[in-house]
């Protein structure tokens, strides 16, 4: 039987994400810290035996992979199911501009978060698994880097860990690492949360 593995990563920060201002599906650019942390992951990604990427048609997640590829040379494929969270009418505020008393009755609805006019989390993670099964289908025995975003993998994760996605819940793992997915038979499975990666080859 054919075992897909995927490795979920975020894509690298942008000038929105320092500013704290809520990108959902619109985009800004990377930093530089960004770009830079990008080039680094890159070469500790080489050799790991990625046979494709798998990313967000956004385009902090194209421009992710953009610098990805300078070192992995892999094929892309772009699924705007692995799309960030709609966020509505909260997109392209600084989070301390949204009402804390909305936010915090947003949070307390746990799948059920949606922003006003955008969509919910249960959405989120019903589109990114339907991307990964289906991507699993196309890459059997394959091993497949996946660039999303932070609430695309908590999404996801979070359901195969049966978690509530509750404000009071510690974090199951920190979603600026990989974390590792594996789908047999049209299952998906967490294999590996946080995963460590080798140090790059030219680190003293």
């Amino acid at each position: 039987m054919a075992r897909t593995v995927f490795y979920l990563t975020r894509h690298a920060a942008t000038l929105w994400n320092e500013q704290k201002r809520i990108q959902g599906q619109w985009d800004s650019e990377l930093s530089p810290a960004g770009q830079a942390a990008a080039a680094e992951l890159a070469s500790r990604l080489a050799g790991q035996g990625f046979s494709r990427i798998l990313a967000s048609d956004l385009g902090r997640c194209r421009a992710t992979v953009g610098i990805l590829n300078l070192r992995l040379r892999l094929p892309v494929t772009l699924d705007k199911r692995l799309r960030e969270q709609h966020f509505g009418l909260w997109t392209g505020k600084y989070w301390r501009d949204v009402p804390e008393a909305d936010r915090r009755a947003a949070e307390a609805a746990g799948w059920g978060f949606t922003p006003p006019e955008g969509e919910s989390r249960t959405e989120v993670r019903l589109r990114a698994v339907h991307a990964l099964t289906d991507a699993a289908r196309a890459s059997a025995a394959k091993t497949v880097l996946v660039v999303t975003h932070q609430g695309v993998i908590k999404a996801v994760c979070y359901h195969l860990l049966g978690r509530a996605y509750l404000p009071d819940e510690a974090p199951a793992f920190d979603p600026n690492r990989l974390q590792r997915l594996v789908c047999l038979d049209g299952q998906l499975a967490v294999d590996g949360l946080d995963v460590a990666l080798p140090p790059p080859p030219d680190a003293a």
